[in-house]
C-alpha cells in the first residue's frame, strides 16, 4: 500500500510503500534509473548516519550534476551553484567523504583526482 509520493523535481520521484519499501525513479542523461530500497535496505537500518540538511543538498546537487552530464562536478561546479568560497566546498567535499556519503579517487601522492566523486549515500 502506498504511504506517499516526494519528488523533488521533474527528473526524479519517489513512492513510499507502508512497509518501509521505497521505489525512487529517476530520469538522466542515460535513461531511467530505477531503485528498489526496502526497509532492511534503508541506510538508518544499517546504522549510516544520516546526512544534514545541508550536506543533502550538495549530494542532491552532485547526483544532478552526474546524472545530467555524465560526470561528477569539480569543486568550482559546486561552488558557483552554492555562492561560497571555495575553501567552504572543500571544507564540505571533505566531510561529506569522511562521513561514507561519497567517495573520491586519489593519485600517487594522495590528493583527490579532480571530477572523481561517486555518490555512496542513496537516501
Amino acid at each position: 500500500m502506498v504511504a506517499g509520493v516526494t519528488g523533488s523535481s521533474r527528473e526524479s520521484i519517489a513512492i513510499h510503500f507502508t512497509d518501509g519499501t521505497t521505489l525512487a525513479v529517476e530520469r538522466g542523461a542515460r535513461g531511467i534509473h530505477v531503485i528498489l530500497e526496502t526497509a532492511e535496505d534503508s541506510p538508518a537500518a544499517k546504522g549510516m548516519p544520516r546526512p544534514t540538511r545541508r550536506q543533502s543538498e550538495y549530494l542532491e546537487f552532485i547526483r544532478k550534476y552526474l546524472n545530467r552530464y555524465g560526470r561528477a562536478p569539480a569543486e568550482t561546479d559546486i561552488q558557483r551553484h552554492f555562492m561560497v568560497t571555495a575553501p567552504s566546498v572543500n571544507q564540505m567535499v571533505r566531510s561529506l567523504e569522511r562521513r561514507g556519503f561519497i567517495e573520491r579517487d586519489r593519485n600517487s601522492s594522495g590528493k583527490a583526482v579532480p571530477r572523481s566523486i561517486r555518490l555512496i549515500w542513496g537516501g
